[in-house]
């Protein structure tokens, strides 16, 4: 007994030794070899980078849809198809590139987005030019074909690099890339473009905006090629280990995994239509903001960059707070519940002040209203793989955004109709009867916690095992 006492020692320092070699944390306690890898924090830094590159392109014409209107010459609702086109082609174009990133792995699918994404930004670059509209459709296209390649993959990131007290902040911070993308829009494109008499000027100043962001793109695709890695060699967590163990070693294909996703699970299906409701309200937000805005602020372009600063700002800083409050606690269901109810208070809050034109208070209640709104956009996610364990996060996850992508794609042209022709508090109103909907599904699903429900089991079985290991010794 000695012996073998003194050979597990030996085992644990040679462990320990490895560690400090490697430049890696140590999960101890586990019943599976378990390991946190300090590598994790520049792949998630990467994705986000990569995740601003395209978000950013979302809003990149909408926030400005008067000016970008003028220029080109089409209909504010030919500008509004340039966000639109991206809820579509990522609805169409989902499944495909889920074909393939479970065949090519976590690290091509990140390098394919990032080309992608890339190749759109430099096709934009050649649009500078009023009669080249559908040039920059062309651009656009390329860039939500992209969006499927990345979307999915902050829970995927998570599961595979970060431990079980990290993850809801990880997926948030990765779902955040989206909203740091969108800030940085809304706060630069308003700034330089201004709506000049001199249409030349206008195209001056959105070719310089077209080649920064072509040029970013270029470097952070060489840096995601070049230091993006798959997948570590040991997991992160107990969960983990057990879809690895109990799960990827059957082959089950997406077709299978989809089935039950989709069919056989009822939770899932109720969480798909309230994230769909609430998120795709928050991106149909993104474009009727300016109707709505401008209608009672005539010529104040510019504060309306600053509202999408604070909504995206504060509330991803707010949202933060919260993945890590979930991390602590896991009330999913208390915090999905509060979080959807925030967001009907913080809309009703946002459009009064703005009917009655006290600016300051718009300035609040738009950010508020984003840090309900972005929370739940992270929080989805979280739900999400708590409630389809053990299949692909990147599977699920996927699936899951088509819901914000599709009601987005259908609640945009509607809210903006409904503002072009029953006003903008008509369009008040739609907007919160579809958050009170999403709101009414988050209460009625009750998720069945699949994934901490394994951490718990691979926690009692670590327990009875030291049990078991401590009679024995004595």
């Amino acid at each position: 007994m000695k012996n073998q006492q003194i050979t597990n020692n030996d085992v644990v320092q040679h462990l320990k030794t490895e560690c400090a070699e490697e430049n890696e944390e140590t999960v101890s306690g586990s019943p599976f070899k378990v390991r946190v890898f300090k590598r994790r924090w520049l792949q998630l830094f990467l994705f986000v980078l990569c995740g601003i590159c395209s978000s950013y392109q979302s809003p990149q014409f909408t926030i400005i849809s008067h000016i970008i209107s003028r220029y080109y010459d089409v209909s504010v609702l030919a500008v509004a198809s340039t966000n639109i086109m991206l809820m579509v082609g990522y609805s169409v174009f989902l499944f495909p590139g889920l074909f393939l990133m479970e065949r090519i792995g976590m690290k091509w699918t990140v390098v394919i987005g990032a080309a992608l994404t890339c190749l759109g930004a430099w096709i934009k670059v050649l649009a500078t030019a009023p009669d080249r509209f559908p040039v920059l459709l062309t651009g656009q296209a390329i860039v939500a074909v992209s969006q499927v390649f990345i979307s999915p993959v902050p829970g995927k990131l998570a599961a595979f690099w970060f431990g079980k007290n990290e993850l809801a902040l990880a997926t948030a911070i990765g779902c955040y890339a989206v909203q740091i993308g969108v800030l940085t829009c809304c706060l630069s494109v308003p700034i330089f473009v201004k709506n000049h008499d001199d249409v030349e000027k206008i195209g001056q100043e959105l070719s310089a905006i077209y080649w920064i962001l072509a040029i970013a793109c270029s470097v952070v695709t060489v840096g995601v090629f070049f230091l993006f890695q798959d997948e570590p060699s040991i997991p992160p967590s107990e969960s983990r280990a057990l879809q690895k163990s109990t799960h990827e070693n059957f082959g089950e294909g997406v077709l299978v995994s989809l089935k039950k996703i989709v069919i056989e699970n009822k939770n899932f299906v109720i969480l798909w239509n309230s994230y769909g409701l609430i998120v795709g309200m928050f991106l149909s937000m993104g474009i009727a903001s300016n109707p709505l805005f401008l209608t009672r602020f005539k010529d104040s372009e510019v504060d309306l960059g600053i509202i999408g600063v604070l909504m995206f700002s504060l509330g991803t800083i707010g949202s933060v707070i919260i993945a890590s409050i979930l991390d602590k606690t896991k009330k999913f269901r208390v915090i999905s519940i509060a979080v959807t109810s925030s967001s009907v208070l913080c809309q009703i809050l946002f459009a009064v002040t703005l009917i009655m034109e006290i600016k300051w208070t718009v300035f609040l209640s738009a950010s508020l209203f984003g840090i309900s709104l972005i929370s739940y956009s992270a929080i989805g996610f979280e739900l999400c793989a708590e409630a389809t364990y053990p299949e692909s996060q990147a599977l699920s996850s996927g699936i899951l955004s088509i819901a914000g992508q599709l009601y987005g794609a259908i609640l945009t042209p509607l809210t903006l109709k409904v503002i072009g022709v029953y006003g903008d508090i008509a369009g008040h109103v739609v907007i919160a009867v579809i958050l009170i909907l999403g709101t009414f599904l988050t209460i009625t699903n009750k998720i069945d916690l699949r994934r901490q429900r394994a951490e718990e089991h691979a926690a009692q079985y670590n327990a009875l095992s030291q049990g078991a290991s401590h009679q024995i010794d004595k």
